[in-house]
């Protein structure tokens, strides 16, 4: 009976756990308030605790959505400056 106690609260602790929806790096992309609250989970919030391998696991979604959106805008900033140089000629 003894050995069964901690066997038994051991099954509902690890059956209380829930699994956490990640999003995917294109629903990041296309929903930047949802980016914007993962990068705060992620870096300072709730996963930034984990270990390695469970916050790549959880992040790394956010990560490649991060660096696609950075990617985009740097993008768009180049294409604004040469279409405007293109203008002024």
């Amino acid at each position: 009976m003894r050995k069964i106690i901690p066997v038994l609260a051991l099954v509902v602790v690890a059956g209380c756990h829930r699994q956490v929806a990640v999003p995917t790096a294109q629903e990041l992309i296309n929903n930047r308030p949802l980016l914007t609250e993962w990068q705060v989970k992620c870096d300072t919030g709730e996963y930034s605790h984990l270990a390695a391998t469970e916050k790549a696991d959880l992040c790394s979604t956010t990560h490649d959505a991060s660096m696609s959106v950075a990617a985009m805008k740097a993008g768009k900033q180049d294409s604004d400056f040469f279409g405007n140089m293109s203008k002024r000629k």
